[in-house]
């Protein structure tokens, strides 16, 4: 360090602790949200009084063709919606759906998807 100029010194040092602590920053902004457990609440959810609205809202925009009961029932049948949606929750990507909206899914699923 004797042949390091001081002013040298303590630029190297502040900026490799701005480096730090920008990618410190970066990496708790990069966390998963927390997942919730979706519970129904009794309500009589259908596709078109409930769920058609959340749909449209946050998934149509990506998947033109879940603007219908029929385009979604292709990834209800299989369970790919639940795995998705209630499960993992990672659709919307780059969004999430509000405890709300997955309480009323969950009970549309608990009801056998009716439309």
């Amino acid at each position: 360090m004797r042949t390091m100029k001081k002013s040298s010194y303590y630029y190297f040092t502040g900026t490799l602790v701005a480096v730090l602590l920008s990618v410190g920053f970066s990496a708790s902004s990069c966390k998963k949200k927390k997942k919730v457990t979706p519970v129904c609440d009794g309500t009589n959810a259908t596709y078109n009084n409930t769920v058609k609205a959340i749909v449209n809202s946050s998934c149509v925009g990506c998947h033109s063709s879940y603007s219908t009961y029929s385009g979604l029932s292709s990834i209800t049948s299989n369970g790919q919606f639940t795995q998705h949606v209630l499960t993992d929750q990672d659709m919307p990507e780059g969004s999430s759906l509000t405890s709300d909206q997955l309480n009323k899914i969950q009970c549309w699923v608990n009801n056998g998807y009716p439309q």
